[in-house]
């Protein structure tokens, strides 16, 4: 919802700006300009990009108005997971978590803590770590490359969404020259029309430049800024997940291996100690 309301305050100050000093609201509209900046700029970015980003992009764009949904909350049911696996395979060894990764959506445990379960990201990364437990091929030093080279991937793979939008922002003041040119280019069909029709058109011009600008700092740039900020949580809930399983996977109890968790959680989400604790109790009920 912010960044709804922080667009649609963008676009109120706009008006206010126009409207405030005494200018008519009406020379806004001016759907050539529009469909000359929009359309080429939707254009480029066609050129500009593969077929699978640009089907994707629009629905990354609005997935900006939920965000990445990850918060205390989130880590919280992370923290509380990673303790009853880690106590499950101390006691009974990696078997006994064989049937839940497995099912993990009929698992009891998995259902334990809905936000993770929810996140296909982290559940990706999660069940197949942990399937390499199971089958007793990982050490250590290998997992954390294997999760380090997973994670990697999926930051560059998603960061081409935000790239895009960046350079369609970066194109857009341009663009918006190109739509004032043409709107001079017809002016000069006006001049020997009175002064009020002659400015009338160049007012016209001139809202291409205005509109080229404001969607590129107004409108592209944040929401490319936006999209940088939900890959950013997505890419540290996954250094959450890898800090746990490789201190594990080390050889450290689960008190430790949860502490590296926690301690690569940003600290708005970062349980205390004692909440911690209290998740670790409250794992051994599963």
């Amino acid at each position: 919802m912010s960044v709804i309301a922080g667009l649609l305050g963008v676009v109120a100050c706009l008006i206010i700006g126009l409207v405030g000093p005494g200018g008519p609201i009406g020379i806004l509209m001016q759907p050539f300009e529009f469909i000359v900046i929009v359309g080429i700029g939707i254009c480029s970015v066609i050129v500009a990009n593969p077929g699978y980003i640009c089907k994707k992009l629009i629905p990354k764009v609005l997935s900006t108005t939920k965000g990445s949904g990850i918060n205390k909350k989130t880590y919280m049911d992370l923290l509380g997971l990673l303790a009853s696996l880690f106590d499950t395979i101390r006691k009974d060894g990696v078997l006994g978590i064989e049937e839940d990764i497995s099912s993990p959506e009929t698992s009891a445990r998995f259902a334990k803590y809905p936000a993770v379960l929810q996140n296909h990201h982290v559940m990706e990364t999660l069940i197949g770590a942990l399937r390499l437990f199971v089958d007793g091929v990982v050490n250590a030093f290998d997992l954390e490359r294997l999760l380090d080279t997973e994670i990697e991937t999926h930051h560059e793979e998603e960061s081409q969404y935000p790239n895009a939008m960046t350079k369609l922002s970066d194109a857009f003041p341009g663009i918006g020259i190109v739509a004032a040119v043409l709107g001079i280019i017809i002016t000069m069909q006006f001049l020997t029309e009175p002064p009020e029709v002659i400015g009338h058109h160049v007012a016209c011009a001139l809202v291409g430049t205005m509109l080229g600008i404001f969607l590129s700092y107004g409108v592209a740039g944040p929401l490319a800024t936006r999209l940088e900020g939900i890959i950013h949580d997505n890419t540290i809930i996954l250094k959450c997940v890898q800090a746990g399983l490789v201190s594990f996977a080390g050889g450290a109890p689960p008190v430790v291996a949860l502490e590296f968790s926690r301690k690569t959680i940003p600290s708005e989400f970062r349980p205390t100690s004692q909440e911690l604790e209290a998740l670790m109790k409250d794992a051994k009920k599963v």
